[in-house]
């Protein structure tokens, strides 16, 4: 080990907190590496540090800053794929995994989630109180994580993105201190904290309880192909969130010809336990944004099944996964967002409905990912954006959650949203630990 490494991993047992960290040769530190969703950010730091505390998340941010040279990165659930944007090599790992508590206060209406904590757990929990938050649509994306990037939820389409819903952040800052970000307190924290990512961090959010009713409902199509059996079909996520059984609203998409199947009445938390996105792969996701133009949506389909058949060429024994998700992002969502408050996306400026779309790539060794899979996936989207522009119809927005590290979301935020997160991250980071020592993730400092 390094001389960094060592007197890191020495000034973190100092500051007691040896019994919370996790080293290469123990089996936690293995279990923590291995939890990850995807492969591709199964990085080796050169320990993991587990806090159980907001206290200990300041102790140890700390030490971490107090010691030069060290960098780290900070990890909620971990899904996000691409390497290092929630893991780190050389530097030391702030894994949030144990804070996953989440309570209901029947009273205020209020749910407090701790970043750490998976969606379905969430869901579990306060469906025992009759009571649902606007979060992850699948299981095992952690809070923190979804939040900061914004949260595209099964609710969007009634109450904008999840960080829309949240009142209130309890925030480590870079120096140690611990402060409350809402529209009262450090309101410029709390706006930049609904979608700025891990520029800023926080360790505790509270959610409101949604009640409202609308008509309105959440829709998904995912077009998958996988070429060992050869399967190649769309699947439509319908979700009417009354729990109307083949409501009149989706009778457009239930009455498609060789449709199968109907809706049947769940709970969110049992939805995603049978909702999981497979794991355990090299994966490469990118995303992109354009109008609501059947044109486009057709040559991003035809784009899709050349990908297809690019990567049956490259990939001999076919054992890849790709998927091409369509969702849509209409000018009301927006509206939803501004009227609680607004968010860093700046989508309010779109002047048409639009199309978030979303491709992933699977596969099975780092090589084939980085020597196939990305260059790949990244010229059928640059193919899509270019023939969107060709129409005037490439809006450049980009979704941070989907993004590959490649992309730049927040240089799509527009420039007002832009000038607010510098700002914050100057009154609040005024060192700017975040921008140098946490290299992972998206760096609002890195955007001219």
């Amino acid at each position: 080990m390094s001389d960094i490494s060592q007197s890191t991993i020495a000034n973190l047992e100092k500051a007691g907190l040896g019994g919370i960290l996790y080293k290469p040769e123990q089996k936690s530190y293995e279990e923590r590496v291995a939890s990850y969703w995807s492969l591709t950010a199964q990085l080796k730091p050169w320990a993991i540090i587990q806090p159980r505390t907001t206290k200990e998340v300041s102790k140890a941010l700390q030490t971490l800053v107090n010691t030069t040279d060290c960098n780290f990165a900070i990890r909620s659930g971990g899904h996000m794929a691409w390497a290092g944007s929630n893991n780190i090599e050389a530097g030391i790992t702030i894994d949030l995994g144990l804070l996953t508590t989440t309570t209901y206060n029947p009273e205020t209406k209020i749910a407090s989630i701790q970043p750490g904590s998976r969606w379905v757990d969430v869901y579990t929990e306060l469906e025992k109180h009759g009571a649902m938050v606007a979060g992850g649509r699948e299981g095992l994306v952690g809070v923190g994580g979804l939040l900061t990037g914004g949260g595209k939820t099964f609710y969007t389409c009634r109450y904008g993105f999840a960080c829309d819903q949240v009142i209130n952040y309890e925030v480590v800052l870079a120096d140690g201190s611990v402060v409350e970000a809402n529209r009262e307190t450090n309101p410029d924290l709390f706006l930049v904290l609904k979608g700025g990512s891990n520029n800023f961090w926080h360790t505790f959010v509270d959610f409101t309880k949604n009640l409202a009713l609308n008509p309105d409902d959440h829709i998904l199509a995912m077009w998958t192909i996988l070429p060992q059996t050869k399967d190649h079909f769309i699947t439509m996520v319908l979700t009417n969130l009354d729990g109307v059984e083949n409501s009149k609203s989706l009778q457009g998409f239930l009455t498609i010809p060789g449709g199968q199947g109907n809706m049947t009445t769940s709970t969110v938390a049992k939805k995603l336990v049978d909702f999981l996105v497979p794991s355990g792969k090299h994966d490469t996701w990118f995303t992109l944004t354009f109008k609501l133009d059947a044109r486009i949506i057709k040559k991003a389909a035809e784009v899709f099944e050349s990908l297809a058949e690019e990567l049956k060429r490259q990939i001999p024994d076919g054992n890849f996964y790709i998927s091409m998700v369509l969702q849509p992002l209409p000018r009301s969502f927006a509206r939803h967002s501004v009227a609680r408050g607004g968010n860093m996306f700046g989508i309010e400026r779109l002047q048409d409905d639009c199309v978030l779309l979303v491709a992933a790539v699977e596969v099975e060794t780092p090589e084939i990912s980085s020597q196939v899979g990305f260059p790949t996936l990244k010229a059928a989207i640059a193919e899509i954006e270019s023939y969107a522009r060709s129409l005037n119809g490439d809006i450049g927005f980009l979704y941070l959650n989907y993004c590959d590290g490649s992309q730049n979301p927040f240089s799509t935020y527009g420039e007002e949203n832009i000038k607010k997160m510098k700002e914050a991250s100057a009154k609040y980071d005024p060192t700017g630990i975040f921008q140098a020592r946490v290299p992972g993730g998206f760096k609002i400092s890195k955007v001219e």
